[in-house]
């Protein structure tokens, strides 16, 4: 299967550890375990890109639709970690691109998130803030809004 090649350079890797009830009859990382990774990722990433605070009220977007591709199986002794990066801003929303490897760089999945900007106060969408354009584009080291 051709895993398609990376646009960018991530700047944000969470190594995570598998444990003994992450993997089903067949030795394999179970599939929902893959999502629990991207988001323990992503918190990490919006800590590091918030300054250390991870406050889920101030974050100001939400889950809107997740997808995985699997490359490759996963097993109990990988040692894997989950790189992360925002591929791209639009109005009101944020897409997220995040691959799961192995110490060989091999991908076991490649996950988008897209994420849509919201007001916890309101519980209403909103854009995303000209402040957040900015500081993603940043942290990034590229320009994100299409």
């Amino acid at each position: 299967m051709n895993i398609p090649k990376a646009k960018f350079e991530f700047h944000h890797r969470t190594p995570v550890q598998t444990r003994f009830n992450d993997v089903d009859m067949f030795g394999h990382l179970n599939n929902s375990v893959y999502m629990q990774f991207a988001d323990l990722a992503k918190m990490h990433y919006f800590r590091q890109f918030m300054g250390g605070e991870f406050d889920p009220r101030r974050l100001g977007v939400v889950v809107a639709n997740i997808n995985c591709d699997f490359y490759a199986p996963a097993y109990i002794d990988d040692r894997l970690e989950v790189l992360t990066a925002v591929v791209s801003i639009a109005n009101s929303s944020l897409v997220m691109e995040q691959r799961i490897i192995d110490e060989r760089s091999q991908v076991k999945c490649i996950c988008r998130t897209v994420m849509v900007g919201f007001n916890v106060a309101t519980a209403q969408a909103e854009p995303i803030s000209e402040q957040w354009r900015r500081d993603l584009s940043a942290y990034e080291g590229r320009e994100l809004s299409k």
